[in-house]
């Protein structure tokens, strides 16, 4: 059986405000104090607003721009957690 993800490509020159669907995968998320020391990660920093996170089975989807990305692998690297992929929710729209 295949795998397929669908993705949208990230477009690193867009400097707009519109805010996407990143989905950020992390390694750990079956260990619940990794999943809550990503949340409270991310609160602490006031980079992303609480409802504009969508904790998940395997990381952590954020509502946020493009230009926020290269900040939150900061953040998350600094602080140890293990990324194992960045990439926009598809949307066929886009």
């Amino acid at each position: 059986m295949n795998k397929i993800l669908l993705v949208n490509r990230i477009n690193p020159q867009d400097y707009s405000s519109t805010k996407n669907k990143i989905f950020f995968m992390i390694g750990g998320m079956n260990i619940p104090e990794v999943e809550n020391r990503l949340i409270d990660v991310l609160k602490d920093s006031n980079i992303v607003e609480p409802e504009d996170m969508v904790l998940k089975y395997n990381g952590i989807e954020l509502n946020i721009t493009i230009q926020q990305i290269p900040t939150i692998v900061k953040l998350l690297c600094d602080e140890c957690f293990s990324i194992y992929g960045i990439y926009p929710l598809y949307n066929p729209d886009k």
